[in-house]
């Protein structure tokens, strides 16, 4: 019985006469109405746009790619314990004491600090 099934077996697998006949047609999908194509895609809708980032003011730590609000700069510094410590980077107004500083600042130095700035 064994014998027999691989037998049958072999003989399909190496049967070398091609198929000459395509399969029937098949009913395929039923269209429905107002249905979209196969090959349409369906539109991509992106989130919102979310709103705009506040910048960091005066005195602030600096933002992403070291961004500010302006008229302040981001300043790089050393605090007290100098290059041995961390630096820092906070957005300022530098200025000297002839300098006009924006309203309701006024020019300041901070030793261990960024230097002369508005605060």
């Amino acid at each position: 019985m064994l014998k027999a099934l691989f037998a049958v077996a072999l003989v399909a697998c190496s049967s070398t006469s091609p198929s000459s006949t395509p399969p029937p047609p098949g009913p395929g999908p039923v269209p429905t109405p107002n249905a979209e194509p196969a090959h349409a895609q369906p539109e991509e809708k992106l989130p919102p746009a979310p709103p705009p980032a506040t910048r960091p003011g005066i005195g602030e730590k600096c933002g992403e790619g070291d961004e500010c609000q302006a008229p302040a700069t981001c300043v790089k510094y050393y605090g007290i314990a100098g290059k041995r410590g961390p630096e820092f980077k906070t957005c300022e107004v530098k200025c000297d004491p002839t300098s006009k500083c924006p309203d309701g600042k006024t020019c300041r130095t901070i030793a261990d600090g960024p230097g002369s700035v508005c605060r």
